[in-house]
């Protein structure tokens, strides 16, 4: 929390062609009187000491909550293999921070139609692992963050913290913002519930 008692909520996002949904998203929140940190919009605080992973890394440790967007662009954030948006969304995961994941429309429907793509081998097999060239429409890669953040590997009865809301455009992103961090109490009472250990 800032000095004055705001609650800090981080909003993790891939950038590109985004830049207005993005601040729209985060003045929405700024608007619910939470302080909003967020790498696009400069709010978040920079050590020039250390690599922009690094910074904001720690931005995630720092913050209160956590507000990720998948969308069909995997981001400019690469450091070698890594990138940026991921390893945030995977940190405010492994620290049981309090998140929330929207995805675009774009990568839920990509990630179905996946499943029932296949090409046939020499043999006349069918071969399902399809790939999908990286393009300026869409980068596969979005695919594993979207699997992650639905914790596939889980089975799906032990499954928690898997809700990803898809949105189309801004007010459907904007829609659930606010329903999700509009009830201030409630999000007191999960910060509270992550400082005693749940």
């Amino acid at each position: 929390m800032t000095e004055d008692g705001k609650i800090e909520v981080m909003v993790a996002s891939t950038v590109y062609g985004f830049e207005d949904q993005l601040s729209s998203i985060c003045a929405t929140l700024a608007s619910l009187d939470y302080e909003v940190i967020n790498s696009h919009l400069g709010t978040g605080w920079v050590d020039p000491n250390k690599s922009n992973l690094e910074n904001c890394l720690n931005a995630v440790q720092d913050c209160d909550l956590f507000m990720g967007i998948i969308r069909p662009y995997y981001g400019s954030g690469n450091i070698g293999e890594l990138n940026i948006t991921f390893e945030e969304m995977k940190l405010a995961i492994k620290l049981e921070k309090p998140y929330w994941f929207l995805v675009h429309h774009h990568v839920d429907f990509t990630r179905q139609l996946k499943k029932y793509l296949y090409y046939l081998d020499a043999d006349g097999k069918a071969i399902f692992d399809v790939k999908i060239k990286k393009s300026r429409i869409f980068d596969s890669r979005t695919l594993d963050i979207y699997e992650y953040v639905l914790k596939s590997g889980t089975p799906l009865v032990s499954r928690t913290g898997n809700w990803v809301q898809k949105f189309i455009d801004l007010p459907d992103a904007n829609r659930y913002i606010v329903r999700q961090f509009g009830e201030k109490d409630k999000i007191e009472q999960l910060i509270r519930e992550v400082q005693h250990g749940k």
